[in-house]
């Protein structure tokens, strides 16, 4: 991921079960365009998770989801 070139940049980068937002982030910075967001689709949304961000990152909604048949939780971030 760090040595993808990303040209052009995504409107969007998804993840799923991928590494911490931090890592996230830190890895794939170069992905999404100027005004291009991180997807990122969790377990059980992470305050220390959400508090560890790089600066100038900032999670604009946290949906928590409901799978069929999935115990427990997903959140979209």
């Amino acid at each position: 991921m760090e040595e993808f070139p990303a040209e052009p940049p995504f409107d969007g980068v998804i993840s799923r079960a991928f590494a911490s937002l931090n890592d996230m982030v830190s890895w794939c910075h170069h992905l999404p365009a100027e005004n291009g967001h991180f997807y990122a689709l969790k377990g059980l949304a992470q305050e220390d998770e959400m508090a560890n961000l790089p600066e100038g990152v900032v999670i604009k909604e946290v949906v928590e989801l409901h799978v069929p048949q999935l115990e427990g939780s997903v959140t979209l971030w």
